[in-house]
């Protein structure tokens, strides 16, 4: 499952890069780019399931610095059902 977040960081929360680096330990969460001096950063969550999408989403909450957490996008995808393009009846078509 994946998540599209934007993390918004406080106005004065100290340098930037020390926000992310405390970000980038979080498993499971690639940070986007962003300009320097960004106070809006998109990032995703890459987890097993949607509980761990939405505890990564309180860690992302819980860094120093960080405002709040915009959930964008959830891909919520279950393999435990095969895709219509590899089922026999998804051939015909």
């Amino acid at each position: 499952m994946i998540a599209s977040v934007v993390v918004t960081l406080e106005e004065r929360a100290g340098p930037v890069q020390d926000i992310i680096d405390e970000i980038c330990n979080l498993a499971g969460v690639e940070v986007g780019d962003f300009a320097p001096g960004a106070h809006r950063i998109p990032m995703v969550i890459d987890s097993p399931s949607a509980n761990a999408i939405e505890e990564t989403t309180r860690r992302l909450q819980d860094c120093h610095g960080v405002a709040f957490v915009d959930v964008v996008f959830v891909h919520l995808e279950d393999e435990s059902e095969p895709s219509i393009a590899n089922s026999p009846e998804g051939a015909h078509e």
